[in-house]
């Protein structure tokens, strides 16, 4: 798919419905610009790419971006696949470890829009230097739909090549961070990383990431992929009154936290499988959630963020 002129500003394709508006970037790694609570003053539920960082298309300010056709690390930026090693284009700076796929940045196009809903497609060919972003052909969409009470996506990954190709997905959203803001999650355990921060083995989850109950966001410093997630996550904002629900189909069944110490930000990343999880498939782990599409199967999977008010704490 052409990629437009880095000199003219990526223009927004913007969503409303009710108390919410959408604001999508497709030029920009098709991703999610703003997303907001527009009634009574306004709150955004996800972080705002900031005017610059839209005009220098640098999608890792979004608020939200989607992983395809893979999600997080894969360790130094190979892939073991069908007793191939591939090798694929470092694509994070002097990062030694292939980040989330090609999809987030690449240009999207627009195939749909209708002021409530908008759905976003991508092309990839595998074709000469797309080759070392990702080996395999294949066709992807996101739909988003705005409705009473929050947000819809759906994400969809077709495999459009001659041969087999390993698959996964996910979403990499970006939430505000404040003193009071808890998450709330359940998980069956925890990769643990090593120093290149790859995982390494699947342990119980320690009481310190434990969010089964209920957790403060702020104190903790984490970047660890949660497996068996059973699919529900709920964000509060006690300060400002506001609530998020993330519930997310079967197919999502990891769930990425990221809680970097001293930002405004945390995310909260519903994916389909663990952290470099194709090479720990080729090294015979059969539980990592990579699943396999024969040409012409899909992989595919829907996310909603539910949004509830209350009246603010204190």
């Amino acid at each position: 798919m052409p990629q437009s002129s880095p000199l003219v500003t990526p223009r927004l394709l913007t969503l409303r419905h009710g108390p919410f508006v959408l604001d999508l970037a497709p030029e920009v790694g098709g991703a999610i610009a703003g997303f907001a609570y527009d009634r009574d003053g306004g709150f955004d539920l996800m972080r705002r790419l900031p005017d610059a960082a839209l005009a220098a298309r640098d999608v890792r300010l979004a608020g939200c971006f989607p992983m395809l056709p893979y999600s997080n690390r894969m360790r130094e930026c190979t892939l073991a696949f069908g007793g191939r090693r591939h090798r694929l284009a470092p694509n994070f700076g002097s990062h030694p470890h292939s980040i989330h796929g090609n999809a987030w940045q690449r240009n999207w196009a627009v195939e749909s829009a209708d002021g409530a809903q908008a759905t976003l497609l991508l092309e990839h060919t595998a074709e000469g230097y797309l080759a070392a972003e990702w080996p395999f052909a294949y066709r992807a969409r996101q739909r988003f739909a705005l409705a009473d009470d929050g947000l819809t996506v759906e994400l969809s990954l077709e495999n459009v090549g001659a041969g087999p190709m390993p698959a996964g997905m996910g979403l990499h959203p970006y939430f505000p961070r404040a003193a009071g803001t808890r998450l709330t999650a359940a998980t069956q355990g925890v990769w643990r990383n090593d120093e290149a921060m790859m995982p390494v083995a699947l342990d119980p989850v320690p009481p310190a990431w434990n969010f089964e109950e209920g957790r403060l966001v702020a104190p903790l410093a984490v970047d660890n992929c949660f497996a068996g997630w059973r699919g529900s996550a709920r964000i509060e904002w006690p300060d400002r009154g506001v609530a998020l629900d993330i519930a997310a189909d079967p197919v999502f069944g990891h769930l990425v936290v990221y809680v970097p110490p001293g930002k405004t930000f945390f995310c909260v990343e519903p994916t389909s499988h663990a952290n470099d999880g194709m090479n720990l498939l080729a090294k015979g782990r059969s539980d990592t959630g990579v699943v396999v599409l024969a040409p012409g199967e899909r992989l595919a999977g829907t996310v909603l963020f539910t949004v509830t008010r209350s009246a603010p704490a204190g």
